[in-house]
């Protein structure tokens, strides 16, 4: 896979994210995905678990999303590195936060994403499904 097909692999992913497509979101994962937040070393590992993050992270923080601004990227043929800046609607408007996001490749499908994020939107982003995120 070249840098391009990543590029093109890693926008089919966030085009379903955008369309709120939790089955086409998860066609783009690998069979057993992986979800990390740093600094926290918290891990979700498994097609459920990630099928869960997904429809709390769509159903209940997607609206939450004022706007999003990309600050830099970097691709090669095995993975994306993904930082911008995210702008939340009221009560959470007075802060921006500032995201890095990193997604590799096995195969034709991305394992997953390490999202570098603070605890508070690591939280807004998981919803319900922050508890079943384990310490590594």
């Amino acid at each position: 896979m070249s840098a391009s097909e990543m590029r093109q692999l890693v926008g089919k992913h966030s085009d379903c994210e955008t369309r709120l497509d939790l089955h086409g979101t998860l066609n783009t994962l690998v069979e057993h995905p992986v979800y990390e937040f740093h600094p926290a070393r918290l891990r979700l590992e498994g097609r459920e678990k990630v099928e869960r993050f997904y429809q709390e992270h769509f159903d209940n923080f997607f609206p939450l999303i004022e706007s999003h601004t990309p600050v830099n990227e970097c691709w090669d043929s095995y993975s994306a590195c993904l930082e911008y800046d995210l702008r939340l609607k009221a009560p959470h408007d007075a802060q921006v936060y500032r995201i890095t996001v990193v997604l590799t490749r096995e195969g034709n499908l991305l394992r997953g994403e390490r999202f570098h994020v603070g605890d508070e939107l690591a939280r807004l982003m998981a919803g319900a499904s922050y508890g079943d995120f384990l310490h590594f």
